[in-house]
């Protein structure tokens, strides 16, 4: 891992102030809250397991499985959820928690919980 990070952290990881890497985990089925960065480029990995992710603006769904590579500009509006047994690895620069929590539709939400 990679980057100044503001949770407490039990792997040792090396301090940079120009990049974040590290890898998220879903044990179980899990959704994200609907959001945008301001500034990061976010870029994932899929090590194991299958997320899905949805442009807010246009409902372009995408799924993306493990071997894929993909990254989300800053200022796009989306959501994302993984499935259980997913591993991502994951590298946003710049660093630092820009994101923007943003309200949605029914629709959205539905999808969130994978109905």
């Amino acid at each position: 891992m990679v980057g100044n990070l503001s949770l407490p952290q039990v792997l040792n990881h090396i301090e940079d102030d120009k990049l974040e890497i590290g890898i998220t985990l879903y044990n179980n089925f899990q959704s994200e809250s609907p959001h945008y960065h301001t500034q990061a480029y976010e870029y994932q990995y899929i090590i194991k397991g299958t997320t899905e992710y949805m442009d807010i603006e246009t409902g372009q769904e995408y799924t993306f499985q493990q071997g894929d590579f993909y990254v989300t500009p800053p200022g796009i509006k989306y959501a994302q959820r993984s499935q259980p047994d997913t591993e991502i690895l994951f590298i946003k620069t710049p660093p630092g928690n820009d994101k923007q929590i943003i309200t949605t539709t029914d629709k959205v939400k539905e999808w969130l919980r994978g109905k």
